[in-house]
Parts: structure tokens; sequence; C-alpha cells
């Protein structure tokens, strides 16, 4: 008989929102409500504008294709995101609150670059290998 290993669970303090949230996230949610607040973000749109053509498509319902930036193909919008070329950095603590702004707000549409779905997610990993990497 083979006793299986039990792993305890080690409980993360509720500290946020009445006991109910973890600082990961209280932070989250904040996070999450401003770049909800900014994705109508003007240079972005822009950027996504530039990045656009009539659709080629058979599918009469589909107006713009747009390009991704690093494969050079054609998507229709749910498959293409709007990348911050410079990324906007972490959110972790109220001192990280100006520079995540700044850099999520920036005003020139050449700081935002388009995306498909699976370049937008290998570019996340690579960044945020690269983050962990630097704090190591």
């Amino acid at each position: 008989m083979v006793k299986k290993k039990t792993t305890k669970k080690t409980s993360v303090p509720r500290t946020r929102n009445a006991g109910t949230l973890t600082e990961s996230q209280y932070w989250g949610k904040i996070r999450s409500a401003l770049r909800n607040a900014f994705r109508y973000w003007k240079p972005m749109t822009l950027a996504l504008e530039k990045a656009s053509r009539p659709s080629k498509s058979a599918n009469k319902r589909i107006k713009k294709e747009y390009q991704c930036a690093e494969c050079k193909e054609w998507f229709k919008r749910a498959d293409v995101q709007i990348d911050h070329i410079i990324p906007c950095g972490s959110l972790r603590n109220f001192d990280d609150i100006p520079a995540f702004i700044e850099n999520l707000t920036i005003e020139n549409p050449k700081a935002y670059q388009i995306l498909c779905k699976p370049h937008h997610l290998i570019k996340t990993k690579e960044e945020k290998l690269a983050k962990k990497l630097a704090q190591e």
C-alpha cells in the first residue's frame, strides 16, 4: 500500500476588502479597471486603424482586417490585440501607479503595435521571463 503525500496549502492573508481579497487580487482589480478605462485610448485606436484594410474575406459581415506586426498575416478584429511596445510594467503597490498609468497612456500611436493573439502571448511570456531573470 502506497501512501499519498499530502502537502499543506499555505493560506495567503486576505488583507483587503474586509478580509475577502489578497493583495494580489486587490492590485489585479485595480490593474484591470485601469486597462478597461483606457481601452479606447485614441492613440491605440489610431495604431489599430493604421494596421487595417478593407476585408477581403468572403464573409460580408467582416468589414476590416488587421495585420499582425510580427507575422504580417491579416486577421479579423477578434483575433488581434493592441500591444504596448514598451510594457506598462507591474502594478503591485501605490508607488507603481504613476509609471503604470504613464506607460498605459502613451500619446504616440507608434508606441503600440497590432499582434495576432499567438504572437502577443509569446511576447508577453518573453517579457515575464526576462523580468523574472532580471530579478534573480
